[in-house]
C-alpha cells in the first residue's frame, strides 16, 4: 500500500473525511494548494488539482490537511482580527505539520535510515521517505526541537551524528 493509499484510507474510511480536488490556484498570487474544511456533518479536504501530477507534494499536503483534522483546529484562519488569533493559527499549523511529519516519517524509521542506511543529507532522506525536501527539513526541525527539550543542544548540521533515542517519541504508525 502506498503512502497516498494509506492517507486516503485513513481520511476517508477511518476519519470520515471527503477528499476533493479542485482548481484552488486560479492565479499566480494564490498559493493555496490544500485546505481542511470542518463541518460537523461533512468535513472535507480540498486539494488543488495540480497536486495529482506531483506525488510527493500531494502526500505531504494531504498529510498536513489530515493533521488539521486529527489535531483539531481552534481558530478560523480567515478571521485574524487580533495578534492572539494569528498566534493560535500558527500553533494549529505547527501541530498539523508535526502530526504530518510524524505520520510520514516516524522517528523509528528515521533513526533506521540515518544509523543503518547511513543517509546523511536532507535530499537523501526526502528521497527515501518519498517526501519533499522542505517537508523533510520540517521533520528535522521538529527533531532538533525535541533534542533541545530534553536538554541536548544540537545544531542542524549535527542532527545526523547524535543518538536519536532520546527523541524516539512516536512509534511506527499502523
Amino acid at each position: 500500500m502506498t503512502k497516498l493509499e494509506m492517507l486516503t484510507d485513513l481520511a476517508e474510511n477511518k476519519e470520515n473525511l471527503s477528499i476533493l480536488y479542485r482548481p484552488l490556484k486560479q492565479n499566480s498570487t494564490n498559493k493555496l494548494i490544500g485546505l481542511y474544511v470542518w463541518d460537523p456533518i461533512a468535513p472535507c479536504i480540498l486539494l488543488d488539482e495540480s497536486l495529482k501530477n506531483n506525488y510527493r507534494k500531494q502526500i505531504t499536503t494531504l498529510s498536513e490537511e489530515v493533521g488539521h483534522h486529527i489535531t483539531g483546529i481552534r481558530r478560523n484562519f480567515m478571521i485574524t482580527d487580533t495578534y492572539q488569533d494569528r498566534i493560535t493559527i500558527a500553533k494549529d499549523e505547527t501541530q498539523a505539520m508535526r502530526w504530518a511529519t510524524d505520520y510520514l516519517i516516524p522517528d523509528v524509521e528515521l533513526a533506521y535510515a540515518v544509523s543503518e542506511l547511513n543517509l546523511r543529507s536532507c535530499w537523501e532522506l526526502a528521497d527515501y521517505f518519498e517526501v519533499t525536501q522542505p517537508f523533510m527539513w520540517k521533520k528535522l526541525g521538529f527533531l532538533r526541537s525535541c533534542f533541545r527539550a530534553t536538554g541536548i543542544k544540537v545544531r542542524s548540521r549535527d542532527i545526523f551524528t547524535v543518538n536519536l533515542v532520546p527523541c524516539n517519541l512516536n512509534k511506527n504508525h499502523s
